[in-house]
Formats: C-alpha cells, sequence, structure tokens
C-alpha cells in the first residue's frame, strides 16, 4: 500500500457508514414505492412488487452471490477479472430471463406487467454491476466508499423515477429512468472511487480471464447463488400467490408494507458486511474466540434493532404508513407481522455472514432451502383462505426457518473449528 492510499478504517466507523449508505439506499428504494402509491394506483404499487419479486430472485441466482464470496475470497485461485466477467454474464442472463417469463406468463397483463419487469431488471443489472465496486471496498475496508455510491446511486435513482413517473403517469418509463441514472452513478462516481484505492477493474481486465477459468468460479460460487436465490425465492412466493389468488391491488398492498422489510434488512447488512472481511481473518487464522465473540456483537445490534422494529410498527406505524402511502395501506396487524418476520431475518444476518466466512457454502443452501421450504408451504396453505395475512404470515414461517438452521450452521462450524483448534 503507498502512503498516498487510503487506509482501512476501524471496524466501528466501517459499520456506521455502511448503516448511512444502506439506510439511505433503503429509504429511496421506500420513497419510491411511496412516490408509486402517491403518483399511480394500487395496481401500480402491485406491478412495481410483482416485478421485483420475478426479477430479484433470478438476479441473485445468475449472480451467484459474488459479491458476498469476493469479499471473503483470499483470491488465490480467481482474480477481480473472473469476478467481473461473472458477473457481467450472469446479469445478461438474469435480464432475458425476466423478460422471457413476463412474457410467457404474465401476457394477460400486456405491456404493463412486461414493460415493468423490464425495467426492474435494468435497474437490477446496473445495481448488480455496482455491488461488485462495493465488495472491493469492503475488502479494503473502506464502507465509507461503498456509501458515497450508494449515496450518489439511490438519489440519483429517486429522481430519475419520480420526475419521470411525474412527468408520463408511466411506470416501466419510472423504472427506466431509473436504471439509466443508476447506470451513469456505476460509471462516474464509482470508477472514481476505486481509482483512489487503485482496484479499478475496467472492462478490458476481461482480456485477462477465458471462459473456462470463470466457469470453474461459476461452480466454486454456485452453492451461494442458489442459496440466495432460494432466500429472495422465499420472499417472492407470498407475492406471486397473492397475484394469482387476489390480483395486483392485493399485492400493492402486502408489498407497500413489505418495504418495510427492505429498510430493516439494509441495516442488518450493514452490521454484517462491515465485519465480514474481518470474519474471514479470524477464520483464516484460527482465531475462533474472536470470531465468536464479533458475530455476538453482531447479534446484539441485530437484535435490538429488531426489538425497534416491532414496537415502533406497532405503536407508529399506521400514521406513518397513512402518511406516506395513503389511508388504504393503513394496516396495523398486517405490519406488526411483516416487521417481526423482518426482525427475525435480522436476528439471522450475523450468522449467515459467519457461514459465508468459513466459506461453507453448502450450509448456505441448507439455511435457504429451509427458508424457502417453509415460506412455500405456509403461502400454499394460507394465501388462497388469508390473502395479505396470509401472505404475511408466510413471511414469518419462513423467517423462523432461517433463523433456525441459521443457528445450527453457526454453532456447529464453530464447535468444529474449536475441536481442530
Amino acid at each position: 500500500m503507498t502512503d498516498t492510499m487510503p487506509g482501512p478504517l476501524s471496524l466501528r466507523r466501517n459499520i456506521g457508514f455502511a448503516m448511512i449508505g444502506r439506510g439511505w439506499y433503503a429509504l429511496t428504494q421506500f420513497l419510491i414505492v411511496a412516490l408509486c402509491a402517491r403518483l399511480g394506483t394500487p395496481a401500480d404499487v402491485g406491478a412495481f412488487t410483482l416485478a421485483s419479486a420475478i426479477v430479484t430472485p433470478l438476479f441473485f441466482l445468475a449472480t451467484m452471490g459474488t459479491r458476498d464470496v469476493l469479499t471473503v475470497d483470499d483470491l488465490d485461485r480467481f482474480s477481480r477479472a473472473d469476478y467481473l466477467g461473472l458477473r457481467i454474464i450472469g446479469s445478461i442472463g438474469a435480464v432475458a430471463a425476466s423478460a422471457l417469463i413476463a412474457a410467457v406468463f404474465y401476457r394477460d397483463h400486456g405491456l404493463f406487467v412486461f414493460g415493468a419487469v423490464l425495467g426492474m431488471a435494468m435497474v437490477r443489472f446496473f445495481g448488480a454491476q455496482a455491488s461488485m465496486n462495493h465488495a472491493m471496498f469492503q475488502r479494503a475496508e473502506r464502507l465509507d466508499f461503498v456509501a458515497i455510491s450508494i449515496l450518489l446511486r439511490g438519489t440519483a435513482g429517486l429522481v430519475g423515477f419520480g420526475v419521470a413517473l411525474w412527468l408520463t403517469g408511466n411506470l416501466p418509463v419510472a423504472l427506466l429512468c431509473e436504471a439509466a441514472l443508476w447506470g451513469l452513478s456505476y460509471w462516474v462516481g464509482d470508477t472514481a472511487l476505486l481509482r483512489q484505492l487503485s482496484l479499478e477493474t475496467p472492462l478490458s481486465a476481461l482480456r485477462e480471464t477465458r471462459l473456462r477459468q470463470i466457469g470453474t468460479l461459476a461452480l466454486w460460487v454456485l452453492p451461494v447463488g442458489v442459496a440466495l436465490w432460494l432466500l429472495r425465492a422465499a420472499n417472492s412466493v407470498p407475492t406471486l400467490m397473492l397475484e394469482h389468488h387476489a390480483g395486483l391491488a392485493a399485492v400493492g398492498l402486502f408489498g407497500a408494507l413489505a418495504y418495510v422489510h427492505t429498510v430493516l434488512s439494509m441495516l442488518a447488512n450493514s452490521v454484517s458486511s462491515a465485519a465480514a472481511a474481518r470474519l474471514r481473518r479470524y477464520v483464516r487464522s484460527g482465531r475462533t474466540a474472536e470470531f465468536r465473540h464479533l458475530a455476538r456483537r453482531m447479534v446484539m445490534v441485530t437484535f435490538g434493532l429488531g426489538v425497534l422494529g416491532i414496537l415502533a410498527a406497532w405503536v407508529v406505524g399506521v400514521p406513518v404508513v397513512t402518511a406516506v402511502f395513503g389511508s388504504e395501506y393503513a394496516n396495523r396487524d398486517l405490519l406488526t407481522v411483516i416487521v417481526a418476520a423482518s426482525a427475525v431475518y435480522l436476528l439471522a444476518a450475523p450468522l449467515v455472514t459467519g457461514v459465508t466466512a468459513y466459506q461453507a457454502f453448502r450450509w448456505r443452501v441448507a439455511i435457504s432451502g429451509s427458508c424457502f421450504a417453509a415460506g412455500a408451504l405456509a403461502a400454499w396453505v394460507l394465501v388462497p383462505q388469508f390473502a395479505e395475512m396470509g401472505a404475511a404470515t408466510a413471511f414469518l414461517a419462513s423467517a423462523l426457518a432461517y433463523l433456525a438452521v441459521s443457528v445450527l450452521a453457526h454453532l456447529r462450524l464453530t464447535a468444529s473449528a474449536m475441536v481442530q483448534g
């Protein structure tokens, strides 16, 4: 490291910057849904939520969790160029798959849902590329750079979406405008930040890798991709079931309130991402006691965030939701169940980060698989009869399964490390 290159920050400062960045991102996404509700109709919010339910799991599968893995990879087998190649190929595949699913399974909605899905896919495409840069910032333990990147991208996307929706009243156009500004912030803002750390990985770096090497990397990280797909699919199944049984308006009500989960999960991920590189160092050096101590501290923070979230939902949730979305979205019981499920996910987040630090990717599949199975079964049983509340209860069931297997994986991995030590 040169004298002029920024050095790593303390864990406390990194967590603070991570919370600022991810908190702002969560807020901008929440405000986008609020704009959709205020400037559009419940059907617009439903189409937005449905598009996210289709696109998001596909992107997590196609990009295979390369951000999570790159953060803890020792880079002794693969290079940044290998990760870049896999991320670009996977993202293009995810856009194509999203458009195909919308065209085949939701053609009854005409171009409205297809356009929303395509716009959402392009937003996720540029977000996926930016997340690779964030992984490099995390490796350098400079989450202030992540915060700056998110502040630029989130603000630009919010303004672009809001202005386009206000001028045109067209949700697909608004999403495409958001995607264009995300792309601009990626090329301009992130490039400047990477240059300060001498970590630029331009597209020309793809000449340093080969398809065979990218394929080998894909096979290694495939369990993480499957795990993330299962996790996102578990969150999407209630939405898809709700659209089938109750229509886009019901999806809009559930989806607007479920975006509270985005806010809380971003805060939990802030704690986890800030500590991921340090947890990996503890694993690599056999410092299991320190690993456990840091994991406990992270769990205590996310537990506190979850409790505060549940209390806030019950006490002030209705007036806040009414002010943001409108009176038709005011449902305290539904909101409280959704926030309770999110709090459970928060509690599990640091444990899952610890599993990733051990590079125990098969455990990630088991964790997310149990989450998907529990959520899908609960949605199949409850959504047809209880509609939105059934979807929220299915969300809670998947969260509980996710936490239970995360605890088991954490205990097994740390116990094994103690024995080997």
